[in-house]
């Protein structure tokens, strides 16, 4: 139950956010229940929570969404990697300091880090990167220096087991 799930998380995603940043969200009136191990999805969702933060040091505004969505084929052919089926979708958007095409490239690599000696450690984004994976899940970044960060998972939707028979 992702809805609930991400409720009972969003006190401590503001609380990594710090003091200084704002966050918002729309979560959808009824999501469906997601596939996953809601301990790594909760740490995804604190790890980008923590980047959004050191993006925007002065602060801001940070934006997490929810709804339930279908991807078809040609949202495939877009976007390698990913599969069609029913999803959810989580969108996290901050408005930080953004980043450039090369940055991109490598947000994703174990160890790969922007920030500065003893800041961190590079494994947030690879970590997130690897829990939407091992949950069957896919993720994209959209980003431009100074016009923040979108973030998109895309987790799959349980299967719903056929209703039993009833007797006549």
């Amino acid at each position: 139950d992702f809805r609930s799930m991400l409720g009972n998380l969003l006190p401590l995603v503001r609380k990594a956010a710090g003091e200084d940043v704002s966050v918002t969200t729309h979560i959808g009136e009824e999501l469906w229940p997601i596939v996953g191990d809601s301990s790594q999805i909760e740490q995804s969702i604190i790890n980008l929570a923590i980047n959004a933060r050191d993006a925007m040091p002065d602060g801001g505004l940070l934006n997490i969404e929810t709804d339930c969505v279908e991807i078809d084929d040609a949202f495939v052919r877009l976007h390698p990697g990913s599969r069609t089926g029913s999803f959810v979708k989580i969108l996290v958007q901050d408005a930080g300091c953004g980043m450039d095409a090369d940055t991109l490239s490598h947000i994703f690599e174990p160890f790969f880090t922007t920030k500065g000696p003893d800041k961190g450690t590079g494994l947030g984004l690879a970590t997130v990167y690897g829990i939407v994976k091992q949950n069957g899940g896919h993720i994209t970044v959209a980003s431009e220096p100074g016009r923040g960060a979108t973030v998109l998972i895309y987790l799959p939707v349980a299967e719903q087991p056929e209703p039993a028979a009833v007797p006549a």
